[in-house]
């Protein structure tokens, strides 16, 4: 039996979390989609459930993403980690790399580029299962 992915979604604008929230639901190889709009309740939420991947905004009011980072990697079995923002440069995508992302989604491409890369995050899990 093949094991759907379950996503947390942990962004600090309502608009952004709505409209990645029905682009990820939507994808076949999600079974379920929980939204979080602070790092302090995204870690409530790791703590009562299990995510397969976590999607997370870096620059947030309460936590910063690479502080969530740090946090998730830490865990004994840490879900896989997307970065989610507004900057672009390289030199940012090596700073989250560094801090334990797998990969980083620019806000702006996320429509076109969550999709592929969370099929291609699916297909490595069930591969690797």
């Amino acid at each position: 039996m093949i094991r759907l992915m379950n996503v947390l979604l942990v962004d600090d604008s309502p608009s952004f979390l709505k409209v990645a929230r029905e682009l990820i639901v939507a994808l076949p190889c999600v079974g379920g989609v929980a939204c979080a709009d602070s790092g302090a309740q995204a870690l409530d939420l790791i703590g009562r459930a299990r995510f397969d991947l976590v999607l997370t905004d870096i620059a947030m009011p309460d936590m910063s993403g690479f502080a969530m980072i740090r946090h998730l990697r830490a865990l004994d079995d840490p879900p896989q980690v997307v970065a989610v923002t507004l900057h672009e440069a390289a030199e940012y995508r090596a700073a989250v790399l560094r801090c334990g992302a797998k990969a980083m989604i620019s806000k702006r491409r996320f429509a076109g580029e969550a999709p592929t890369l969370i099929a291609a995050m699916w297909t490595a899990c069930a591969s690797a299962a």
